[in-house]
């Protein structure tokens, strides 16, 4: 009766940590959402600001300022710069992966900056290095122990009470017995992982639209990964050893799959695949920025004009003067090109290391895990990656698009300013079939574990 108490405990402490850790994700994308609502809100103020300057009260000082500035670009960039910004996936309450870490929005200007993540949060750096308390951790990392603690002792349990051979005298075939133990233990810890999963698809509805596809997704991940874990618990009793030592294999086999490997991987990713501090492109872009500004003004314009022919035929003899306004968008180009290619060139090392990851975490069905539960939430790099690439193609759209006007020295009116270019992320590309594949993969492994434990004596 006692030890009954005790599995109740321990299955109840286990299904309140995951209670907790959907709260704890709750917590953390409701923190984002107020930020990125605060940034539109006030984007919505400022445009319908800029709205109203069109038809200002010219009568005033304030009035006839307002008028004079509406439409003009650099003033609409300076006073409602626009945002990209990276909104949480409806699961990411469940797997905040890289989130915290990762900017989710992003300034865009004729020039951005490329190297500093000033909308970056200011974070308890215990709490990044320890990492986050999601539901995907707690499935990852505790309902294994959990399965070990319920299972490694069903078949040795029984040869120590000698009611092993009380069953077979009985007529019972005892192999099929312990398997139908082993399978209501599944079902049990799989149902609490359903059970917390349903209650973080509510939660999330709560704050985001519901993905029905990816939540399929992250039941099926979970669910293979939990079956491996039981695969593995079925190979390590029908080795027919004593209690002790099955709960030193297993005990043994998660902290190999859940601690050194991952470990072992990621010094080895890391020491192959660096990513260089920021320093050089924090550098390049004050060298760049004074040796830009510093060329000789035809010289400047030249440039601009080879590298954007399409405003060849505006080009005038004032176009070298000292406060021209293509001067400066010349020199914003010139630094932007510059720029972006000292940011190709930085941001080919994270891409890099981050694809090598991806590969290694295949021989690790923990790892691998973690990587389709971050995919399916898109908080992983390689979403991060995806937006970073988009922002930069938008942001060289917003470039085009305000030199328009600059160039041509001519106002916004009103019907230019409401088709203002907007920015909208798209999903990683091949995401969903490269789900599937690691759901498949999963799947394959556990079979494979199960059909080789069918092959041992029992």
């Amino acid at each position: 009766m006692t030890k009954q108490k005790f599995i109740l405990v321990l299955i109840g402490f286990f299904f309140a940590a995951g209670l907790y850790s959907i709260y704890d994700g709750f917590r953390f994308t409701q923190k984002q959402l107020l930020a990125i609502d605060s940034l539109q809100h006030e984007y919505q103020k400022k445009y319908e600001e800029a709205v109203a300057s069109f038809s200002a009260d010219t009568t005033t000082a304030v009035g006839k300022t307002l008028f004079n500035q509406a439409g003009i670009p650099s003033v609409i960039e300076y006073k409602n710069p626009l945002y990209a910004i990276h909104k949480p996936h409806s699961l990411s309450i469940l797997s905040i992966g890289q989130r915290d870490l990762t900017p989710y929005y992003d300034v865009i200007t004729r020039r951005r900056n490329f190297v500093q993540g000033s909308n970056a949060e200011i974070s308890n750096p215990e709490a990044l290095a320890s990492g986050n308390f999601d539901l995907a951790y707690v499935i990852i990392y505790l309902f294994p122990l959990l399965a070990i603690a319920l299972s490694y002792n069903i078949l040795s349990k029984e040869k120590e009470q000698q009611t092993d051979k009380l069953l077979s005298l009985q007529g019972l075939y005892f192999a099929r017995i312990i398997s139908y133990k082993l399978v209501f233990r599944f079902m049990l810890i799989g149902a609490m992982a359903w059970l917390l999963s349903i209650v973080g698809f509510f939660s999330s509805a709560l704050l985001i639209s519901f993905d029905s596809i990816a939540a399929i997704f992250w039941m099926l991940s979970i669910s293979v990964y939990l079956f491996f874990w039981f695969a593995v618990i079925f190979l390590i009793v029908r080795l027919n050893q004593n209690s002790v030592h099955n709960a030193l294999y297993l005990l043994g086999a998660w902290c190999f799959f859940l601690m050194l490997l991952p470990a072992l991987c990621n010094a080895i990713v890391r020491l192959h695949y660096p990513i260089p501090l920021k320093t050089d492109a924090v550098v390049a872009l004050r060298e760049h920025s004074e040796s830009v500004w510093a060329l000789p003004r035809k010289l400047l314009i030249d440039t601009f004009y080879l590298n954007n022919p399409k405003y060849r035929h505006l080009r005038t003899a004032s176009d070298t003067s000292e406060n021209n306004t293509k001067r400066f968008a010349a020199y914003y180009d010139l630094l932007g090109r510059r720029m972006t290619a000292v940011a190709k060139n930085y941001n080919q090392y994270p891409a890099k290391q981050n694809a090598v990851a991806n590969h290694v975490s295949w021989i690790n069905p923990a790892t691998k895990t973690q990587y389709l539960l971050n995919g399916i939430a898109e908080t992983g790099l390689k979403d991060y990656l995806s937006y970073q690439d988009q922002v930069n193609a938008f942001q060289k759209q917003w470039v085009d698009f305000m030199n328009d006007y600059i160039i041509a020295d001519k106002k916004l009116s009103l019907n230019d300013l409401k088709k203002l270019p907007e920015f909208k992320l798209k999903p990683a590309p091949d995401k969903n079939r490269q789900i599937l594949l690691g759901i498949f993969y999963m799947l394959c492994i556990d079979l494979c574990i199960i059909f080789f434990a069918t092959k041992l004596r029992i």
